[in-house]
């Protein structure tokens, strides 16, 4: 079964109490049965954290419009994106203000991104009907029941175009357990020709496979890539997992998002021993094993 095939089947299970959801989730993306009592792989745990009651901290930080006195709090408002407005109705929307290109962004779940690289050509009815959308949508009910957005007011922001304004910059994630990073997926060229190369801290590629192919060459690494693992450091410390988002600009780190369920739980990596591994990982402090690590 394809992954869009799985996906529109997914959706057709929403009527499940939240449990019995995530053990159909789970079975049907990861092809394992599991009752998430003694979970061991990566998967499993992301699953499992995702069915408890959230700290606040984590509702806080999934929103990515309160996320940012947090990390203006723990790194500097420097690392923040430039807010242009923020609104919960889209007829606020006030879409002549941005001097150049600007991102339109809701921020109480994921896959809500409109890029505006050439403002005078922006068709405002369509993005204003677009934010209305989201700011009907209830994430969690209408998503994967993911638990950090449960509560999240609809907001959507308006932020400045990172980089030059004709293509979105790399998007570097960091995989962080207990303040550690142990993996960084550099996702470039996101909405033309997806790559995600998949990394050890070291910079070296992992030998493993996700949803989207690896880049063929390995990504160059940014000047500011020890600040980028500091700052991930930083804001993952509070979490016994997150993913922490940031950018390279010139040489000055810019912090995307803070993902506490990535992928939804959708994403089966492979070989599966790397999955428990990560688990592992995750539940031991165990360090990944040096088969997987292409040196």
């Amino acid at each position: 079964m394809s992954f869009d095939a799985r996906v529109m089947l997914s959706r057709r299970l929403r009527f499940l109490p939240h449990r019995a959801f995530a053990v159909a989730h789970h079975a049907l993306f990861q092809g394992q049965l599991t009752t998430f009592r003694k979970p061991r792989t990566y998967a499993q745990l992301l699953a499992r954290k995702n069915l408890d009651e959230q700290p606040e901290l984590v509702h806080v930080t999934a929103d990515k419009y309160t996320v940012r006195a947090h990390v203006a709090d723990r790194i500097g408002a420097e690392h923040l994106i430039p807010l242009i407005q923020v609104v919960e109705r889209a007829e606020d929307l006030d879409l002549r203000a941005p001097t150049g290109p600007y991102v339109v962004k809701g921020t109480h779940g994921c896959d809500m991104t409109i890029l505006v690289p050439h403002p005078a050509a922006a068709d405002h009815a369509r993005i204003r009907a677009t934010v209305a959308r989201w700011l009907r949508t209830d994430f969690f009910r209408h998503g994967w029941r993911e638990r950090p957005y449960e509560g999240l007011t609809p907001r959507a922001v308006v932020e400045e175009y990172l980089g030059d304004g004709t293509a979105p910059p790399a998007d570097y994630k960091f995989f962080v357990f207990h303040g550690e990073p142990a993996m960084v997926v550099v996702d470039q060229n996101r909405f033309v020709a997806h790559t995600s190369t998949m990394l050890h801290p070291d910079w070296v590629p992992f030998r493993i496979s996700g949803r989207f192919a690896q880049a063929e060459g390995l990504p160059e690494k940014p000047a500011c890539y020890e600040r980028m693992l500091e700052i991930a450091r930083t804001l993952g410390k509070d979490f016994t997992f997150a993913r922490i988002d940031l950018y390279d600009v010139d040489g000055h780190v810019y912090f995307g998002e803070i993902t506490h369920n990535p992928g939804g739980g959708l994403v089966r990596l492979r070989p599966r021993a790397f999955d428990r591994a990560l688990g592992n990982l995750w539940r031991n402090g165990t360090p990944m094993p040096e088969r997987f690590i292409a040196r």
